[in-house]
Order: C-alpha cells, then sequence, then structure tokens
C-alpha cells in the first residue's frame, strides 16, 4: 500500500513540473513555434542540441535555435533540459561568440529578439 501510494504522489509532481512546457527539437525556434507575440514561456531542449543557426550572444534573434543559443549561453548542457525564453525587442546589432562549445554568427538590426534563462 505504502509503495502505490508514494508512486502516485511522485507521478502527480512529476506531471506538475511539466505542465506549460512545450517540447522542442534542437532546430525549434521562437518564429517557427510561433511565439512572437508571447511574453515568455518555457521549453524542454532534446541532448546533444551544438549545431544549428544562431544569432548573438546572450540576447538572440528569434529566428535563432532556442536550444542552442541555451548551450551557448550555459543555461543548458549538451544533456538538454528545461529553458525558459523571455522575448524583447529588436537590436539594431548582433555579435557572434564561440561559447561551450557553439559558435554564433554575428547579423544587423532584427525585429525581435529572446534571452534564455534556467
Amino acid at each position: 500500500m505504502k509503495r502505490i501510494l508514494v508512486t502516485v504522489i511522485a507521478l502527480g509532481i512529476t506531471g506538475t513540473a511539466q505542465a506549460g512546457m512545450i517540447n522542442v527539437s534542437c532546430s525549434d525556434s521562437v518564429n517557427s513555434l510561433n511565439k512572437k507575440s508571447a511574453k515568455a514561456f518555457s521549453v524542454v531542449c532534446p541532448v546533444n542540441c551544438k549545431t544549428g543557426s544562431v544569432w548573438g550572444t546572450d540576447v538572440y534573434t528569434t529566428d535563432s535555435s532556442i536550444c542552442v543559443a541555451a548551450v551557448h549561453a550555459g543555461v543548458i548542457g549538451t544533456n538538454g533540459g528545461m529553458v525558459k525564453v523571455k522575448l524583447l525587442s529588436g537590436k539594431p546589432s548582433y555579435a557572434g561568440t564561440s561559447r561551450n562549445g557553439v559558435t554564433t554568427n554575428q547579423w544587423n538590426a532584427f525585429d525581435k529578439s529572446f534571452k534564455v534563462m534556467k
């Protein structure tokens, strides 16, 4: 009886923690998820997201891969995990850098941006 009760409670906690999160692929961007009008949302990234198109450093263009940007920013490692995405206004330019095994590209002005956090 105790074993069943503990299992049910553990499943309830796990289910609640995942509520409202979007499972994404390594290549998904804010634009591909059609989330440009959102203020913030959370995603769950898969493992091994180290290659993909990313423009910017710390603040990224909304056509950048969310999960690859999160690895670049050090928010997650190659084991994947939960990432919060906060939408921002566009910037006049975006610098490219290399961090955490990911190289991002520079870009000029873009209409919307995002940053990632735990």
